[in-house]
């Protein structure tokens, strides 16, 4: 609610107070962006620190276990810190089992994702629920339509971190049914913000001061497929660097099956594209990729990363799965095996979580919990050799960089890469700018350089 209005001198505000807890990845972020603007649209303003609020809005996650543990406690631990605050729960896991946070104390209202997107008419503000929401009896507080069936509508909100970067998500939803994954269960089918919008909402962030734009979304690389004039994702890339040049692009990930075959050529004529893909790989064995009904062959994937590297020095990173139904030792080393001969730059690395009504949590038994830590460690630390290799090979270089921390004045910032690396910078803030930087050491996860004149 970065734009609530002041109270005038001497008036007391009296719109009632929300605030605000999120959990998982940077989608739910935006999520809760929109919806605190939603809120403030409506009346509402937003708690300030030390101030009770009227409503706790928590946004969860569900894409493992874990997740689902973790939006638990985080609700009950809002409920004692907070014991006069009315409690929303919305999110991903609030669509997939409205009923296991229904149950939980001090909740009075949990939304389903496409609920979420009208918070105001479930949150007037008179603080009362809505009492003829529709396809929902009088006074019921659970509310949860079929997330598969949502079409046509992406929140256009976006979400900004400090003064420089800002998320802006583009698409969201997923038609691909990756036999692990809740995504489409939860995030419904995929669906695009016509080009014009994100054009729209791109300019008002430049106006703004912002200098990196993100682009994101559930399924990025499908952007455009469902909309009848189907624009893609290189369109949206071109329309937006031509709106200035003081300013960046950065893409999120990308499913490799999903990515233009024109893409890449523009890490070569655009310079303000940051030299970045994030390339979902799961697993390195041809029959786990069939298992998990992955678009994709492991050779395929090899041949875009390998052609990715070409247009460097180029951040290449993956998502890999381990501990997989039917996932053996010899598929297992084939991954390993895989993965070690790309020019990848970094690793992440999730151990499988089996999700209810997924078709995976069906199939063959997973290998034992130890197996797949084991599996994970030992991926980490591959990934981490991977990055230390990259990083040593930047030193010496120069870097455009967008400021994320540190004070203009000061002696320091931290600052974003176009390659994904993070470098820790000696030198006055530059403020919300592109800036180049010679990087001078490698120093663990990040590298450390001075601003460069000329």
């Amino acid at each position: 609610m970065g734009g609530t209005k002041k109270t005038p001198p001497g008036e007391r505000n009296t719109a009632p107070r929300v605030s605000f807890v999120t959990l998982g990845c940077r989608l739910n972020q935006h999520d809760t962006a929109a919806m605190s603007d939603d809120l403030e649209r409506a009346g509402w303003r937003a708690a300030t620190a030390g101030e009770s609020a009227d409503v706790v809005v928590v946004n969860t996650c569900t894409v493992t276990r874990r997740a689902d543990q973790e939006s638990r406690q985080l609700v009950r631990r809002v409920a004692r810190s907070r014991p006069g605050a009315r409690i929303v729960v919305t999110g991903c896991y609030a669509q997939r089992a409205p009923e296991e946070l229904r149950a939980l104390p001090g909740v009075s209202l949990v939304l389903g994702t496409a609920e979420r997107d009208r918070i105001a008419d479930w949150l007037p503000v008179s603080g009362q629920t809505e009492p003829d929401a529709p396809g929902e009896p009088p006074g019921t507080d659970v509310a949860v339509s079929p997330a598969r069936a949502r079409r046509g509508i992406v929140d256009a909100t976006p979400l900004r971190f400090g003064r420089a970067r800002a998320l802006l998500k583009i698409q969201d939803g997923c038609d691909s049914f990756c036999t692990y994954c809740i995504v489409p269960y939860v995030r419904g089918r995929a669906r695009s913000l016509p080009v014009a919008v994100v054009v729209e909402q791109a300019r008002r962030l430049l106006d703004a001061g912002f200098r990196e734009l993100v682009l994101t979304g559930a399924d990025l690389g499908s952007y455009g497929a469902d909309r009848p004039e189907r624009p893609r994702l290189t369109d949206v890339v071109h329309a937006l660097l031509a709106l200035g040049t003081t300013h960046r692009v950065r893409l999120s990930s990308i499913e490799p099956n999903h990515v233009p075959e024109d893409l890449l050529d523009l890490f070569d004529t655009e310079p303000r594209l940051c030299r970045h893909l994030h390339l979902p790989l799961q697993s390195g064995s041809a029959r786990i990729l069939r298992s998990m009904r992955r678009a994709y062959e492991p050779w395929a994937y090899a041949r875009l990363v390998e052609r990715a590297a070409l247009h460097g020095p180029m951040g290449i990173g993956a998502d890999v799965i381990v501990g997989y139904p039917g996932e053996g030792d010899a598929e297992f080393e084939e991954t390993v095996s895989f993965v070690r001969s790309l020019p990848l730059t970094y690793l992440h690395v999730f151990r499988y979580s089996p999700r209810p009504g997924t078709v995976s949590e069906r199939g063959e038994p997973a290998p034992p919990p130890p197996v797949a830590r084991q599996r994970s460690e030992r991926l980490r630390r591959i990934g981490e050799e991977m990055r230390n290799a990259f990083h040593a090979t930047l030193v010496g270089s120069v870097l455009p960089c967008v400021p994320e921390q540190g004070r203009r004045g000061t002696g320091g910032w931290r600052g974003a890469s176009d390659v994904y690396a993070p470098v820790r910078v000696v030198g006055m803030h530059p403020g919300a700018t592109i800036t180049p930087v010679r990087i001078l050491e490698s120093a663990g996860e990040e590298l450390r350089g001075v601003a460069a004149s000329g």
